[in-house]
């Protein structure tokens, strides 16, 4: 993927991603799985932080990596949470 002719490249890596906003999976079984998961997200999030993120935080993040880019190609979950939780905070002050 890096031979490719464009300016940059990255690879995305989450973990766990908790949908927000009623974004909702077109697989089934995917929404089961959350529907009976999401309770559980605030303690992964308090416990695993490095592992879990939300679609919120990760279109945030990405969106900053397009437009600013990033030192790192491989972005695991907790470059994620760092980039959007620095978005937000631009943004809020």
């Amino acid at each position: 993927m890096r031979e490719l002719p464009l300016h940059a490249s990255y690879v995305v890596r989450p973990a766990f991603v908790q949908p927000l906003h009623g974004i909702r999976s077109r697989t089934r079984m995917y929404n089961l799985f959350y529907a009976v998961l999401a309770p559980l997200y605030p303690l992964w999030k308090l416990l695993l932080p490095g592992l879990v993120t939300s679609t919120e935080q990760m279109g945030r993040a990405m969106i900053a990596v397009a437009r600013d880019g990033t030192a790192k190609y491989v972005l695991e979950t907790r470059d994620l949470n760092a980039i959007g939780q620095r978005e937000l905070a631009a943004r809020a002050g």
